[in-house]
C-alpha cells in the first residue's frame, strides 16, 4: 500500500462530502443534482480495490451522517455497489470500453437500489415511483459530469502525470 493512495482515498472522500454538502442543487423532483457520484466514479478510476469502495461509502456517507442520517445505512452499501462498475488499471480513465459503459451500469444500479430503499423507508411501490423521476435526473447527470470530468482530466494525462 502507497502513501499516495492513502492520501488520494483520503481527499476524494473530502471532495464527495463537499461536493455534496455545499453543491447540491434540487433537481424539482424530490432529488438533487450533485457532483458526488461523478467523482465517486473518477476515484473508482484512479484508486485501486478496497480503496475505491472506501471512498464511496465515507464520501457521501459522511454527508448522510451530517444532514440525512435516515440514508447513511442504504448509501454506504449502494455506492460502494456502483464503484465497483470501474477499473483503474488503464493510464487513461476513458481508455478502457468498461469504463465508458460503467457510468451507465452504475447510475442504474443506484437508481434501482434507491427505489427500493424508497419503498422501503417510505411505504411501498408509491413511494419508490415518486422517487423515480428525481433519481434518474440525477443519474443522467452524474454520468454527463462524469464524462466532462474524465474527458478532461484525459486531455491532461492526469493518471500519467500521476504515475497511477
Amino acid at each position: 500500500m502507497h502513501s499516495r493512495t492513502i492520501v488520494m482515498s483520503a481527499m476524494f472522500i473530502a471532495l464527495i462530502f463537499i461536493s455534496i454538502f455545499f453543491l447540491s442543487v434540487p433537481n424539482g423532483f424530490g432529488g438533487v443534482i450533485h457532483f458526488g457520484d461523478s467523482l465517486i466514479f473518477v476515484a473508482a478510476t484512479f484508486l485501486p480495490f478496497p480503496f475505491n469502495i472506501l471512498v464511496a461509502a465515507l464520501g457521501p456517507g459522511l454527508f448522510n451522517l451530517a444532514r440525512v442520517p435516515i440514508w447513511f445505512p442504504f448509501t454506504i452499501v449502494i455506492k460502494p455497489i456502483m464503484a465497483l462498475c470501474f477499473t483503474n488499471k488503464c493510464e487513461k480513465i476513458l481508455a478502457p470500453v468498461r469504463n465508458r459503459i460503467a457510468p451507465f451500469v452504475a447510475a442504474t444500479i443506484n437508481t434501482v437500489l434507491y427505489f427500493f430503499a424508497n419503498m422501503f423507508l417510505f411505504g411501498g411501490w408509491a413511494a419508490g415511483v415518486a422517487a423515480l423521476p428525481g433519481l434518474l435526473i440525477q443519474g443522467a447527470g452524474s454520468i454527463v459530469f462524469f464524462f466532462v470530468f474524465a474527458a478532461a482530466l484525459d486531455r491532461l494525462r492526469i493518471k500519467k502525470l500521476l504515475n497511477l
